[in-house]
Order: structure tokens, then sequence, then C-alpha cells
């Protein structure tokens, strides 16, 4: 996707509104929210920076309303309420820089972050002068994310450097809030007067006093002032008004730029108010009339000028490209701060060489020359607005095209540009858009990924050379950490899989042996079973939810010489857990471990951690040594070879393990690649646990079967969900309902949507009805119900093409290749549309139980079908509804109670938020149902107003549940299944209840 300009040499000819200055709107809008009372700011900015600022401080308390154009503040007084423990800054410097130290005003501590590359900006000597004004914070490496305790600062004695304007903005403003008297000195050179300027002058108007020395490096605030409301009208953007003034003097015009009222000010006007007085200088013919500035000419020649870019250094860009149509030299001096902004726009705008300008940059000067014509060329906006923009306007006086990247940087801080600049007969479009879904990046899906029988025939490791070979550079795994985001590309990804394959061989790890894994949703964890199957090897992970008696047992079944675990992971200390098993604290000790290896690196190993001939290692020493090229291809797995072995979640009875074949797990991959129409656009977002199969095989296996990104979290938040899917561009998601659920609550509260999102395959339970009508509306992506077992992968999924009936109402028809049937509780297969035992004949079934032939029999029919364990009904057009687990039929007095129709239904009820229903033990009746309900928030629910519900909705009286228990929760498996034997243990004991409130 990238920005088409076509050169024109017409008149350039039209109008423009200016946009409010966003300058004023960041300072305005937290100083407004100083203040106890509400303040009017009027000339709303719709820059997307200014959007953060305003997202951040609603993060911190602070009603924001909007009436019209104006922005109504309801300030806190000068302590604000964080609702939630973090506060993102977006991808606004302004933002950041002004709010680290104001976060100290809070009630409770809290993180300021922001997009992932600012995880790469350091704000150290900001961070540093903070301290010294006595804010306490944390910072791993002197970049976001920081961590800012809740405690007004002392004040005292403050130096920082002249640098950015933004440092020294955000120290003033937090200064008058100080309990002690605050100096603050700027050492060095200073850059960005104006800016601070700006900062002082608007501190005034909301009746904050700060004392400065006339050269504006020194400034005394007292402590503990109070800020007062203020009604404000935003003066116009000047720096947006620029682009409108460089394209008209740079092409023959008659333009109006509506709402710009001055041709020179002071900084309290606006900080780049010294850009007019340049324009002028260099012989641009710029007229106040009421309605605005005009521009009128027949064609000019521009004159150079000597610019300092100390005072404005963001007009850098723009003037740039007016000095390369000035008759002379034009200079800028002191612009080394100027590559520290978005970009290095110095850097960016020497490409005005390869459209035939003349820049050359001499130390701390940049020197541009004037030239007659400039050609159409290919271009880089390095995802910078204001170099986009300004390059843009130069492409317009060229001959030819010219292209740029990242053409949508302008919506950062002036969202009408390309309206603008097509008005005044500019040509300018975006290209591209999204590239079709078939030849994104010009790739073709492989006839494997779609043909399950060619899919079958290969390996995840084959997949991985593949991939690493045809586009080593192109990312393969992108990790969402809370509060950063890690990628790894497809070369990256081999080079580390080879490497711990290697040390697995060293390690002793032997063909088909389990090397077991219990971690979270990490790049480690790709890596790790990625390289425990490229040595042909079983990959064993196991959830990381499980405890120690549980992981005791899996060891002792897998009989794992190796074991990867975290050293800590939400608040638990796994390594020092295995260390207990080891001892024998857990029952018998796995006798086959011999090595531990904690992650993340750099671990301390505790002493006593090394009893027995258990081996414990650091991560990073598995990232060390030589790739033994030829014990890999020795081991190269063939795809008849055990792949993978996968405990069930034992809620039953003890986990039993299943066994599964690379080959197999190929083939279900490509088999929904093909029921779905997946394809080489695609971008797969993996909430799901990797440990379990929806991770591992739907989101994982997936994804490296398509060649493309996966997008992997470890900790559920639906806001980090959906940042991540932006981000990601995911299109594509297959986990449990309740994480549908909370995607949906997160945007319907506010939060934006995931723009590509296209499918979401909801498993693990059955889907409400009307949680997948919202869910298409709220968040624009087609739900589609489904079924499927670790035992037997995906059996059954509906596609969005369906009729809504189906998709919403169905757990889909069979894949392409499966069967299904009801039968009773005699082996006889029934009819379309009766209730019966769920079965499925799958080429996609396991191997087996490990170590357990007997259960291996159990789980099939004696002609092959394998045993769900569910019941369910199949309608005439062949999709399957589940309707129940066998084991979850409540028989009251004989009479089966339809459990699904009646969750389904009271799900819908305005005040419910989730419900299970379940058995009640009765003496008369054997069972009654009781129903777990979970209320919305702010909501309640009576057991009368339940029963009057299921009335209005003519159920019949024989299946309302005769118990209503409303609880916080309902206990769920990481699948996101119910756990309604925990549910049933609740109901013992419980007693019917009568209307009225009556047992």
């Amino acid at each position: 996707m990238h920005l088409l300009v076509k050169g024109t040499s017409g008149r350039l000819t039209g109008e423009a509104l200016v946009p409010n200055s966003k300058y004023h709107a960041h300072r305005a809008l937290i100083l407004a929210s100083l203040a106890p009372g509400v303040s009017r700011i009027t000339g709303l900015s719709d820059a997307r920076h200014v959007q953060y600022t305003v997202g951040l401080l609603r993060g911190l308390g602070v009603k924001i309303e909007i009436e019209g154009d104006t922005f109504i503040v309801h300030g806190l007084g000068g302590t604000y309420r964080p609702a939630k423990d973090s506060v993102s800054a977006g991808s606004s410097g302004t933002t950041l820089y002004f709010m680290i130290g104001l976060a100290a005003l809070s009630e409770k501590d809290v993180v300021v972050t922001g997009q992932k590359y600012f995880q790469r900006r350091p704000v150290g000597p900001l961070l540093r002068s903070l301290e010294q004004m006595g804010v306490e914070l944390e910072s791993a490496n002197d970049c976001p994310p920081i961590s800012v305790k809740a405690k007004r600062p002392a004040g005292g004695h403050v130096t920082i450097a002249g640098t950015l304007s933004q440092w020294i903005s955000g120290l003033i403003l937090l200064a008058p809030f100080a309990t002690g008297k605050t100096v603050i000195e700027v050492q060095g050179e200073l850059n960005e007067q104006p800016y601070i300027e700006l900062t002082v002058e608007m501190m005034k108007q909301f009746g904050l006093k700060v004392s400065f020395s006339p050269d504006w490096r020194r400034f005394e605030i007292e402590p503990n002032q109070q800020a007062t409301t203020c009604d404000l009208v935003m003066p116009p953007d000047i720096g947006s008004a620029a682009f409108g003034i460089a394209a008209a003097a740079l092409h023959p015009s008659d333009i109006l730029l509506r709402g710009m009222n001055q041709l020179s000010g002071g900084p309290a006007d606006h900080p780049e108010v010294h850009f007019l007085d340049i324009a002028r200088e260099m012989g641009v013919p710029m007229e106040l009339t009421d309605e605005g500035v005009r521009i009128s000419h027949d064609g000019i020649r521009l004159k150079p000028a000597a610019i300092d870019c100390r005072g404005i250094p963001d007009m850098l860009p723009i003037l740039s490209v007016m000095g390369s149509f000035a008759d002379g030299e034009t200079t800028f001096s002191n612009i080394a701060h100027v590559r520290l902004k978005e970009s290095d726009r110095v850097s960016a705008m020497l490409q005005l060489n390869q459209m035939g300008g003349n820049l050359d940059l001499d130390g701390d000067v940049l020197r541009v020359r004037g030239i007659d014509q400039l050609h159409g060329a290919k271009l880089s906006s390095f995802n910078d607005h204001r170099v986009l923009m300004s390059l843009a306007i130069a492409a317009s006086t060229a001959t030819g095209e010219s292209t740029l990247t990242y053409p949508n940087a302008y919506r950062i801080s002036y969202p009408t540009y390309l309206e603008a600049m097509n008005g005044f007969g500019i040509p300018m479009t975006v290209e591209g858009g999204t590239p079709s879904r078939a030849t994104r990046g010009h790739r073709k899906l492989p006839k494997e990924a779609e043909h399950p029988d060619l899919a079958a025939q290969l390996t995840l490791s084959d997949w991985l050379t593949r991939w690493a070979t045809e586009r080593p550079d192109d990312v393969a795994v992108i990790d969402a950490r809370p509060r950063a985001t890690n990628k790894i590309t497809w070369g990256e990804l081999d080079q580390q899989v080879n490497q711990v394959a290697s040390q697995l061989i060293r390690l002793g790890v032997q063909p088909g042996e389990p090397v077991a894994l219990q971690l979270p949703n990490w790049t480690e964890f790709v890596i790790i079973a990625l390289a425990t199957m490229r040595i042909g090897a079983v990959c064993c992970p196991l959830m990381p939810i499980f405890r120690q008696r549980e992981i005791a047992f899996m060891l002792r079944r897998a009989k794992a010489r190796v074991l990867f675990v975290p050293d800590t992971f939400r608040g638990r200390a796994h390594a020092e857990e295995i260390a207990g098993i080891v001892n024998g604290d857990y029952g018998d000790v796995p006798e086959d471990l011999r090595h531990v290896v904690v992650l993340p690196g750099d671990v301390q190993i505790g002493a006593d951690w090394s009893p027995g001939d258990v081996s414990w290692h650091d991560w990073s020493d598995l990232l060390t040594g030589d790739v033994d090229t030829q014990a890999l291809a020795d081991r190269k797995p063939t795809p008849d070879q055990t792949a993978q072995l996968l405990f069930t979640s034992g809620t039953t009875g003890e986990p039993k393990g299943s066994l599964m074949t690379g080959g197999t797990l190929s083939r279900a991959a490509s088999m929904e690649i093909r029921h779905l129409g997946l394809d080489a656009s695609d971008a797969v977002y993996i909430p799901s646990p990797l440990a379990h199969q929806t991770g591992f095989l739907y989101g994982m296996w997936v994804a490296m079967t398509l060649g493309v990104p996966e997008i992997i979290q470890a900790v559920w938040d639906p806001r980090r969900a959906l940042q991540a899917l932006r981000e990601g561009e995911g299109t594509f998601v297959q986990a449990a309902t309740p994480f549908l659920a909370d995607l949906v609550k997160a945007v319907e509260n506010g939060e934006e949507a995931p723009g590509k999102l296209r499918i979401f395959v909801a498993t693990g339970a059955a889907v409400p009805r009307g949680l997948a009508e919202r869910a298409t509306r709220v968040l624009g992506t087609a739900v589609c119900g489904a079924f499927g077992t670790t035992e037997t992968c995906l059996g059954a999924l509906s596609v969005p093409t369906d009729e809504p009936v189906k998709v919403w109402g169905t757990d889909g028809r069979p894949l392409e290749g499966i069967k299904l049937r009801i039968t009773d509780d005699n082996g006889v297969v029934l009819a379309a549309d009766t209730e019966g035992n769920f079965e499925i004949l799958s080429p996609t079934k396991f191997q087996g139980y490990l170590d357990r032939p007997d259960l291996t029999a159990e789980a099939f029919t004696e002609d092959g079908w394998y045993k769900t364990g569910d019941l369910g009904i199949i309608d005439e057009s062949g999709y399957i509804r589940i309707t129940g687990r066998v084991k979850d039929v409540i028989n009251r007095g004989g009479e089966k109670v339809p459990v699904a129709e009646i969750e389904n239904l009271l799900y819908e009820h305005p005040s419910v938020d989730d419900v299970a229903v379940v058995a009640m033990p009765d003496d008369r009746l054997g069972e009654r149902a009781c129903a777990f309900v979970v209320a919305k928030s702010g909501s309640k629910i009576s057991f009368d107003e339940m029963i009057a519900y299921l009335d209005d909705h003519q159920v019949a009286k024989y299946y309302w549940p005769e118990r209503l228990e409303v609880i916080d929760v309902l206990p769920r498996n990481a699948a996101g299944k119910i756990q309604k034997f925990l549910l049933r243990e609740q109901a013992k004991g419980l007693k019917p209840q009568r209307v009225g409130g009556k047992q």
C-alpha cells in the first residue's frame, strides 16, 4: 500500500479549512484535567496524537465529553483516579513526555506505556530529572513502559538537557503540584524555546504561576498550587497550514486557507508561527483577509533563507522542499535534534536527491540548493507524518508519478491532508489498499496447504524450512507481551530452531522420545516445539495452569528426559515447583527426567535445585554452540512419526496422553484451510494456549502451513488483544467462546475494533446466538461454530457463507473426509433431528492414549467410530448441534431436560452475562435442574424473574431450572469449557426453590 502522487503543472485553486492547533489542544486538555471543575476547550483537534492524550487522560479517570466542536473536561483537581494499572500514550511523544511525571499525581501506582516502537525510545534524561523532583519510577531500560509510584513529588533542584522542549514542559507542568519549591535549570543548548513559552503561557491561563529567566534556561515554581478552570478557543494549526502554503508557493495558485488569522505573531499564538515569517522572507505572497490567508500568483521563484532549526525543528521537512525551488542555497543549522524525531528527518529528506534535488549534509548543517525540476521516484515516509506530507508536496511538482510508503501517516497530525491537497488540484491517492487476499505480497498459497492428502506428506519442519528458504526476512511470529511486542522472522526462527535442536541431541534426546514444555504463549514455545519435532522427538506441551501433582503425573507417564519451564509466570514459581517434584514432594519422582531448562534466560539456578540425576540449565545455554548440520539431517522426521503428546484436562479421571503423528496434524490443518478458504493473505491470532490443541494445531500449525505470521499472546487481556490484532493485522482466530465475549465487551466499552479480523471460529463451548450476532456487528467478523476434540481434531465447522441460522445456531457441518452420526445407547444410528450419542469417523484421529490401550479401545465403537461423549442432533442438512455431554444429562423423573436450549435462552436474558445448567440430586425425581448464572455488571436476577422469563418464552414447566445460584464467574478449563463437574459438586445438598422465595 502506498501514496500515489501525480505531478501537476496546472494552477492550484480552491480552499481548505486549517485544522486547530494540536499543540494547544495537548496542553489545554492536560491542564483542564488538573483543575477542579469543568473547562471547555473549543476547536476540536482530530489529530491522532491529540486523541491519544484524550485516551490517556480518560484512563486516569478524567471525564472528557465532546459537544459539537468542544471538549468538555471534568477536571479532578490535581489527583487522578486510574481505573486500571496502566495507561497508554499510543504513538504520541508529546503525550508520553508530558504525562510520565503527571502520572505520579494518581491515587494508585500506574504504568505509562505506548505503542511498540516506544519500547525502543529512550527517555533517560527525563526520568533522571523527574527523580530529582522526587518522582519514584522504574523502567527496565530507560524506555517505556515506565512504572510510576503514586506519590506527589517533593520538588527540589532539577537539571535537564535542552534537547527536547517536551521534556522541559513535562517538568514545568508537574512542578506546581509538588509539595516543595522546584527550580529547573536547562543545561546545554536549548532547542524549541517557543514550545516552552507556549507551555508557560497556557499554564498562566489555568492559574498556574511559573517564574523564568530572560533566556528561558531557569524556572522557579512555587509548590502546592491549584489549577483553575478555563474556557479556551484553539487557534489554527500553522504546522498543518504550512503544507498548503508550500504547495501554493510551488505552483501557480489561487487558494484560500480558511481559519488562518495571522501572518506573524508570538509563541503564545503558535510555536511554529515563525514559519510564516520564513515563508514571507522566501517570497510567498500571502494576504490576510476576513476569511483567512489567500495565496494568489501566476508562478514565482522563491528566495533562499538561513534557518536555525532550534526554534522550529518540525518545519525542516517542508522548508527543505521549498528550498529546493529557491534561487540559491538555503541552509538549515542546528539540525542535530531534528534527527531525534519520529524518524531521522534530515536523512529522510535527502531522498529529494533521488528526485533530482541537490541536498548536502555538512556536519550540523543541511544545505539545499535550488533546482529547476524534480522527477518522480519511489520514496519512503518512514511512517513519519511530516516526511510523508512534505515529500508528497515535492512529488506534486515532479514529472511523472511518485509513490510513498506508509500512506496513512498523515492522519497522526493532519487527518484532512489528502482532502485538502486533492481539493487544490494535486492528485494524491492511497493505492493498493488491502492487497487481494489471494495475492498479497505476490504470493500464492502452496497447493500442499489446501490439499489434505498432499499436506499429510509434510511435517511442520518441512514448512519451516520452506519459508526460511523462500522468505527469510518475512515475519513469522509476533509475540504480544503485556508491555512489549517482539517479532522474529522465518530466517531467525529457523536458525534458533536448529540451535536448540542440536542442543537437544547433545542432551541425549532420542527419536520418538517426548520433550516436555510447560510454557505460556511465548516465542520460545514455538522454537522448542519446532526444535523437538525437527529431530524426530515428540513435543509434549503441558498447560501452564497444571499444578505440581498433575505435572508430576504427566512427567512420569511421558517419561520425558528434558523439561522446559518458566522461572516464574503469573505469580507462580514454576522452577521451584519442579524442584519440589524432583525432590519427591508430590509423589513418585519422574525417574526419566534428566534435564530442566529454565526460561527466559539469565536465571539464577537455585542451589537446592539439583538433587539426584537432574541437571538444571538456563535457556541462554541452549542458544549457544554450533549447529550440528549432519546430526539434524540424520534425524529428519517423517510424517508417520509421532510428533505430539497432548494430555487431556483430566476432568473425568486421570489425564490421558493423546498421541498424534505429524502427517495427521498437517492433514487436519489443511482441512480447515480448505474448508474456510484461508490463504497467504491471512494472519493468525492465537490467544488460546499453545499447550492446548486449539492453539497448537489451529493456531501455530495452521499459520506455519500458510506461511503467515502467528500473533501469540500469553496473558489474556482483551484491550491488549485488540491492539495486537490491529497492529499485526490479524484476520483469523480460533479460540474459546469467552475470548470472543471479552473482545465484544471491550469494543462496546469504547476500544477500537480490529480492522482486518474476518473469521472467528469459536470452540470449546457452544456460542450463544445472541453473542454471535453481537460479535458479527461489533467486531465486523464472521463467527463460525465448530466442534473438535483433542483425539480427532476438528470434526465439524460452519463457514461465513452459511445461512446465519447455521453459522450461529449449530456447531457446523463435517469437514471434507469426515463422517458424523447420532446413535442410541445400543449403537443404532438415529434419524435426522433426533438427539443421541454423537460419534465421528475421521482421517485425523489420534494413534491412541499413551500406555493405555484399554482406554483407547473404550473410546471407539466396534466399527471404528470415535465416541465423543457428547449428545447432539444432526439436521437434514448435515449440521451438528451439540445439546450436552452424556454425563451432563439431567434426567428429571424420566424426562430429559434440554440443557443447551435452556442455557441459550437464559443467556439472552438482559441481566445474564453467563450461564450453565447442571443436575441437582433429588430424592424423589432423581435429578432436578440448577441454573448457575453470572449477572451482568450492575444487574441482578432473581429466581422469580428467571421463571417468569422462561414462562414468557413458553418453555415447558418440566424443563424449568428449580434452583438459581448467582455466582461471580463460571469455572472453565483452559479451552473455555465450563467445568460442570465442579458445579455439580456445588449443587449437591441444594434444595429446589419455589416462586415467591420458598424452598
